[in-house]
């Protein structure tokens, strides 16, 4: 029988959605404007999805699936529901959470923000004299273990109190991919949840989870995203195997971060016991442990594959590159310890979790400015997909535009590079460059290539999308013709995903194209562009900038570049403001473009607000 939903209402929605927006920017797959339009005019589509609910009527639309890389050609699906099916999907898990807390065990983990904070709490709690007991060694060589294991690193990175001989390692294979439905359900008994609360999250589940065209669903798999949704669920779909590790090793020594789990034990022997009860009990929950990922290490096993020494310099160097940053150290020191971290850790290239370590060098080194890492990083993409966002800010912030984009043609161009999200990646790095009149023009044609459909890369679709911000940053309105003719007969050529973003741009050039795209819309068979016309015509009626709207404009800071700059999405956002015939909104985007301008940004910046503002 319709009525309420325990759990949703317009407060609980409003809060989450204020606790999506700021992850919006950090999409893998972002919008042109990071989902404006649904912070223009909130109320409305809260209280419909909140009426839907209570009426029984509501429906989720079809979600977003893009892939990340792996390696080896396999790639990861992801799911991005549509904002208000995902603002649904994280309130309701996040209710059903702060329920099922009280069942965590204490070291155990799944959000993203927690790592680095317990990491860096357990580096800063006292050192325990008895706690560093080695029986096994002799009194001299404890003293010299302990002098290159470095126990801050040991207790950063391991979370463990004391030093155990060995440490058993092991991961769930395919973990999202196997969760069963049923599963998640057996997790929630018990908790205070309402039966139709249960029911809606489900039915959610069913809709966002992966299946064949026309297929029913199979009761399996949770869809992945970005938002902590799905990992949320998967966490607590894990407490009760969480149970049978800590009755097993006790709750000081088990450690688990989403399904990575450590857990120190006496002998080899014993931590082989370990990996034995890890294959049980994962199997109750129709589960398989990574029998390549599953290890018994000794300390000095662990200390290699952690890379403990390692991450301390690599500490140190984040220590130099903070006192760069305020002017009481120099780049060329910063250098020199890239250039001794780089020394020692290319002897372990491929050890262990050695990509984590060469993802922070690529950070540090791109602060540093050094330049020994460039020779490797078509090789590094190719070899490792995850780590083509850090790749390409190393590559702009140590090169010139011409060197970068001689990378980019390269990558792009590469018939090994078979990963989608690796393009959208380099396509996104283009909208950081400065560069000359004549880089920019190639910038240009390659964003009219993927325009106009005549390159043929993975994920020349998701790049289309980052076209018009590309000749919004380096062309004029010589563009325009191109951005109009996308918005015409789109039903059978462009994907919706194109036509919005070209729209958007198009729009911002003022009222003339406005009403351009507005009779584009009020032509099309499925009307693609309704919603990017209410939208900006929302923000024609201004009277004056809501603090909402206020919040998503900021000054951004690149953190391997160690600069300020202004996303052109902020700078998007900000053109749209002009649309409004009120006074007081033309007179605080000339203030905004006042503060922004004395901000430490480019000079490239400061000529592109000017021009664009």
């Amino acid at each position: 029988m319709p009525g309420a939903i325990p759990f949703v209402s317009r407060t609980s929605i409003w809060k989450t959605w204020k606790a999506v927006r700021k992850e919006l920017k950090n999409s893998s797959i972002r919008d042109v404007v990071d989902f404006l339009d649904y912070d223009v005019n909130p109320d409305v589509w809260i209280n419909r999805l909140v009426n839907s609910i209570k009426q029984g009527t509501y429906e989720p639309d079809l979600p977003r699936r893009f892939t990340l890389g792996k390696s080896k050609g396999f790639s990861r699906t992801m799911t991005l529901p549509a904002v208000p099916d995902l603002v649904l999907y994280r309130s309701l898990v996040d209710c059903i959470f702060l329920k099922a807390k009280r069942r965590q065990h204490k070291h155990v983990y799944f959000l993203r923000g927690q790592v680095a904070a317990v990491q860096q709490q357990a580096q800063q709690e006292p050192v325990v004299a008895a706690d560093l007991s080695l029986p096994h060694y002799r009194a001299a060589s404890q003293r010299s273990f302990l002098n290159w294991l470095k126990y801050d690193q040991y207790r950063k990175f391991m979370i463990f109190k004391r030093v155990h001989p060995f440490f058993v390692v092991t991961d769930v294979s395919n973990f999202f991919d196997s969760v069963l439905h049923s599963h998640v359900a057996e997790a929630l008994h018990g908790l205070p949840i309402p039966t139709r609360t249960v029911g809606l999250l489900f039915f959610l589940l069913e809709r966002l989870s992966i299946r064949q065209e026309y297929a029913g669903s199979h009761g399996i798999s949770l869809p992945v995203d970005e938002f902590d949704c799905s990992r949320t669920l998967a966490h607590m779909v894990l407490f009760p195997h969480d149970d049978e590790m800590v009755k097993l090793v006790g709750e000081e020594n088990y450690v688990r971060w989403m399904d990575d789990q450590n857990m120190g034990v006496s002998s080899k022997a014993a931590g082989l016991k370990v990996l034995s009860e890890v294959g049980r009990s994962l199997s109750r929950l129709h589960l398989s442990p990574n029998a390549q990922k599953s290890k018994v290490l000794s300390l000095s096993e662990a200390r290699r594959h952690f890379h403990l020494d390692l991450n301390k310099l690599l500490d140190e160097a984040d220590r130099i590159a903070k006192e760069v940053g305020a002017g009481s150290a120099s780049k060329t020191q910063l250098r020199t310890k890239v250039s001794e971290i780089w020394k020692k850790a290319k002897v372990y290239e491929g050890d262990g979790e050695f990509a984590k370590v060469l993802k922070r060098l690529y950070r540090v080194a791109g602060l540093a400015g050094a330049r020994q890492l460039r020779r490797r990083a078509t090789r590094d993409v190719l070899t490792d997909p995850a780590l083509a966002d850090r790749i390409c800010d190393y590559m702009r912030c140590t090169g010139t535009v011409d060197e970068y984009l001689s990378f980019a043609t390269t990558i792009m161009n590469n018939a090994e590079q078979v990963y989608p999200d690796v393009n959208v990646a380099i396509v996104e790095s283009l909208l950081r460059l400065e560069p000359s009149r004549l880089d920019a023009v190639r910038i240009r044609r390659l964003a009219v290539a993927l325009l106009s459909r005549t390159i043929s890369i993975p994920g020349a679709e998701d790049c289309a999308v980052i076209a018009p911000l590309l000749l919004l940053r380096f062309g004029d309105r010589r563009s325009l013709p191109l951005l109009k003719r996308m918005l015409e007969g789109v039903d059978r050529v462009v994907s919706p995903g194109v036509v919005r973003s070209c729209a958007i741009v198009y729009a911002s050039f003022g009222a003339d194209c406005f009403r351009s795209v507005r009779k584009s819309a009020s032509t099309l068979l499925r009307n693609h562009l309704s919603q990017t016309v209410r939208f900006v015509e929302e923000i024609r009626r201004y009277s004056t900038v809501p603090d909402r709207y206020k919040a998503r404009l900021y000054v951004a800071n690149d953190s391997v570049a160690g600069t300020k700059y202004v996303d052109m999405r902020i700078v998007l956002m900000t053109r749209l403001l002009l649309a409004s015939k009120s006074r007081k909104v033309t007179d605080w985007v000339a203030d905004w473009k006042r503060k922004v301008l004395s901000e430490q940004i480019s000079e490239f910046d400061k000529r592109l607000i000017k021009r664009l503002l």
